[in-house]
This record gives C-alpha cells, structure tokens and sequence, in this order.
C-alpha cells in the first residue's frame, strides 16, 4: 500500500468539512438501515435507508445514491447518515456508498466502483423496493467529482436520473495545477492538499516521465476529468453547487456546464448555482437554501415526496 504524501498528512489539520454531519436534525426513527456488500472487495460497501412504512402496493421507490468526500482517501464516515435518514424519512430509498481510497487502488479504480454499484442497486431493485430509472447521485468534494464523471461517463442518462454535486472536483487537473500557487490562507492550504491528493489518485505526476509513459500519464488525468466526457444529450442532468470563496472554484462546474451546453445538453438540465461564503462540499448542506434547492431539485427528477420541510431541522 503506497504512503500518504507528507502534504496530505499535514493537510489533515486544516481539512473543511466534507460530510453535513448534525445539520439535518434528529431523524424521526421510522428508518430501517441494512449493509450490503456490492462487490467482493472490503471497502465495496453500501448502506441501505428507507422507511419502515411500507410503500403503496406495487410502487417502487427513487433512490438517492450517497457518495462521500475526503479527498479520494477518507473512508465513508457517519457524517452524512442524518442526511441519509432525513431523506429516507420522505419516501426514498437512500444508499450510502463506500468505494476503494485512491492509496488502495489508483483511477478509476473509484468510477468502477461507483458503477459496479449502482449496476448491484439496479439488478437488486426489487428486493430494494427501489425504481432503477429514478436513481440520483449526490457527491459531495471527491465524491462529487464521481458524480460528474459517472453522469458523464458513456450513456449516464441510461443510468441516472440525475446528479447533485457539492463542490466538485470536476477536473482534478485543474486542482493539481491550482494547488500550486503559495499564497497562504486556508483556501490555499485546502488547495495545497487537493493538489497532493489528486496526484495519488492518478498514480503518476503529469511533469514526469517521457514518451509512453507521459502520455499514459496525460490520458489517465484526462480520464479524470468529466469536461473530457461530456457528451450533452447522453448525459445525466446535473445539479453543481459551490461557495464563492470554496477551494474548489466554481470554475470547475461552469467549465463542464459549458461543454456540456455546446454539446446540446438544455440548460435546465446543467445548473450551477454559487453561493455566498466558503463552505465546502457536505458542509454546504448546512445551508437551509441550499438544502431545500437540492432536495426540490432531486424530487423533481425522481417524482420523490420531498418537502420544503425536510430541509430545516424539526
């Protein structure tokens, strides 16, 4: 198993929040909660949440596919189980995924994962109670960065109705390029630890090597990059969300809106919507607008019963 850059250890001290742990309020307790295992590998994991009130007789559920930041290398946390429980609360079957860390398995070790999951959700569904047409992802940092690759990825809309994403790394890229500049601050710093971050995902630094091997290099941070995917019309909709001041710029989602849209995708399904402060990723949650504008979102691609109320803490 390959080491932690020293930058990414030390960048553990100034990390912003990556999962909206407590802002959701107490759950009401009608939740049932159930792992799985989805592939043969440890961190090829997911937790099931739905209501214990059985739904209307024949009706299938939307599901929300949770997937968590920490820059590639944290494990799922708890933090967004009161997110996962709150949602599930309104009639939606909520699955939070883990996947393999960037120091277990390089690019796209990550995507596979995603996919092979929710390919186990869809032949699964039944026994889920859950409708596979109406399966949303919401990613939140890293985890966003999934999203968008996977919405983009081939024929995302086969896959998905939709995706949300918190503060997406869209382009790691841009953020290893980013993360060069030392000018100090937290937002500096965060960039700093992205930039590392991002460079043990791909498994290789784009100023080293020659030939071949630069060039495969080059292709796998190309990969990465769901810019380099967006097909328009094959894609899934998608819903990008960013602080002005995050070290994740809005920048990476108008780059991708803005292929996307020259490819044909309608404006109503690419929005990114920026708003005012430096939360980051799941901490954006924390927000009663935003909170509300993703679940309303989510609900008007899946037809899930989702109330203004479910955004504000009881």
């Amino acid at each position: 198993m390959r080491r932690l850059p020293l930058a990414v250890l030390v960048g553990l001290t100034v990390l912003l929040c990556t999962s909206p742990v407590l802002y959701a309020g107490p759950a009401a307790g009608r939740e049932t909660e159930r792992a799985h295992s989805y592939g043969p590998r440890a961190r090829q994991q997911l937790v099931a949440y739905r209501d214990r009130t059985p739904p209307a007789r024949g009706e299938a559920l939307p599901g929300v596919v949770v997937l968590h930041g920490g820059f590639w290398y944290q494990d799922r946390s708890r933090g967004w189980r009161p997110w996962a429980r709150r949602i599930a609360d309104e009639g939606v079957v909520v699955f939070d995924v883990d996947y393999r860390r960037s120091v277990d398995a390089p690019w796209p070790a990550q995507r596979r994962d995603v996919l092979r999951a929710l390919h186990w959700i869809r032949r699964h569904a039944g026994s889920l109670g859950v409708d596979p047409r109406r399966l949303v992802l919401l990613g939140s940092s890293a985890g966003g960065h999934l999203a968008t690759n996977v919405a983009a990825y081939g024929a995302g809309r086969e896959l998905l109705a939709g995706a949300v994403a918190l503060s997406p790394v869209v382009d790691p890229y841009r953020a290893w390029r980013d993360g060069a500049a030392r000018d100090g601050g937290t937002v500096r710093r965060g960039a700093a630890v992205l930039r590392s971050s991002a460079a043990v995902l791909a498994g290789c630094d784009p100023r080293r090597g020659s030939g071949a091997e630069r060039a495969d290099c080059r292709r796998v941070w190309r990969d990465m990059s769901a810019v380099h995917h967006a097909t328009g019309g094959d894609d899934a909709p998608m819903l990008l969300v960013h602080s002005r001041r995050d070290f994740v710029p809005p920048v990476h989602s108008e780059d991708l809106r803005a292929a996307e849209r020259r490819r044909g995708m309608g404006a109503d399904d690419v929005r990114v919507v920026t708003v005012p402060g430096a939360e980051h990723g799941g901490a954006l949650m924390r927000t009663p607008a935003v909170a509300e504008r993703v679940l309303g979102w989510i609900a008007a691609r899946t037809g899930a019963r989702t109330e203004r109320d479910a955004a504000r803490p009881p």
